[in-house]
């Protein structure tokens, strides 16, 4: 009797905990929007704010929906922001050397250089780390990280390109009905293209798989080199698109652009709910880490405070998000243990 109470209150706990675990980054985005209304004296929740927001947010949230495919794997892409920048970059020198007119064929050449750009060093950092033998991630994509930056620069003379032509800045520009950017309805569709390739696709629930167990996975007869390579190219493509929207939004090639753009699209997924031990995350939950990153630096300006001072508050985030994955581990851990002791409690009360 005292064993049975003991699991259902200890069940009860981890179920809790579980939920508030699931509905916490949602919850805590809500109670900082109530906040940040709040201190600002009502000028947080405008129209013209809020527009503001979803105009700013899809170069995170892009990045981010290409980090939680690496991560899903329990790796890491710190080349991201890097990527966003070659990619840029390289379409910038196109148009200042070759493409000087201002046709729609220029500017859908323009656009298509910048994603294929990223994608391909997204795709380098995939081979890296499966056919060169990398050790770590870790290792790979910081090698990557200052080698594209170091071509942004080089490709650039370190100076920012201008002057594109309507038809490449229209993603990052356009409104619809006046309010609604076109960059969020284009983030919002690839965040759902994304989710059902993750939850319904073969190849999506084999990413999951990799993540969860990587041993399991090869002898259940799945690439497990195919599987690294295409998210590490998934990575590189959202960085490039992404790269479109900022293109847009500053009608500019900037070789510095998203210094930090890594480190706020791994945030994102982890108080989104994904974990660095791999295999579990979801888009929807990486949109809402993105936003609340976005409405953080949003509400920072609102109230006038300095970029240092931003910055502390990211980081304070960055090591909250962290160990709310360790607690979530630890919670999964006890649940696997009271699995285990309750089957070990039948099994021991059959054989009496």
């Amino acid at each position: 009797m005292i064993w049975n109470q003991a699991f259902l209150s200890e069940g009860k706990t981890i179920k809790r905990t579980r939920v508030l675990t699931k509905a916490g980054p949602l919850l805590a985005f809500v109670l900082i929007c109530i906040a940040l209304e709040i201190v600002t004296g009502g000028r947080f929740l405008t129209t013209s704010n809020i527009a503001n927001i979803l105009r700013q947010v899809p170069i995170i949230a892009l990045m981010a929906i290409g980090m939680l495919c690496v991560i899903l794997l329990g790796g890491i892409d710190l080349s991201a922001g890097s990527l966003l920048a070659i990619g840029l970059c390289t379409s910038g020198v196109v148009r200042k050397f070759y493409l000087t007119n201002d046709s729609l064929i220029s500017g859908i050449i323009l656009l298509t250089i910048c994603v294929v750009v990223s994608t391909v060093f997204g795709f380098i950092n995939g081979i890296l780390l499966t056919k060169l033998r990398l050790p770590h991630p870790f290792i790979a994509t910081l090698g990557s990280k200052f080698v594209c930056r170091g071509l942004a620069l080089l490709i650039t003379g370190s100076a920012t390109i201008s002057g594109f032509p309507n038809s490449a800045t229209t993603i990052g520009t356009y409104n619809l009905f006046g309010a609604i950017p076109l960059s969020f309805i284009l983030t919002i569709s690839l965040y759902i293209v994304m989710h059902i390739f993750l939850s319904n696709v073969a190849t999506g629930r084999k990413i999951y798989a990799f993540g969860g167990n990587r041993e399991a996975a090869k002898y259940a007869g799945i690439n497990t080199d195919k599987v690294q390579i295409l998210c590490y190219s998934l990575s590189g493509l959202f960085c490039g698109i992404a790269g479109i929207v900022y293109l847009g939004r500053l009608n500019s090639a900037v070789p510095l652009a998203t210094q930090d753009g890594d480190m706020d699209a791994i945030a994102s997924c982890i108080i989104g709910g994904a974990s660095f031990l791999g295999g579990k995350g979801n888009v929807w939950g990486t949109l809402v880490g993105a936003f609340m990153i976005q409405v953080i630096r949003n509400g920072c300006t609102l109230l006038k405070l300095s970029t240092d001072l931003q910055q502390i508050v990211i980081g304070i985030i960055i090591i909250v998000a962290v160990y709310i994955d360790v607690l979530r581990n630890e919670m999964d851990n006890k649940r696997k243990l009271l699995a285990v002791a309750k089957a070990n409690k039948v099994e021991d009360a059959n054989i009496n």
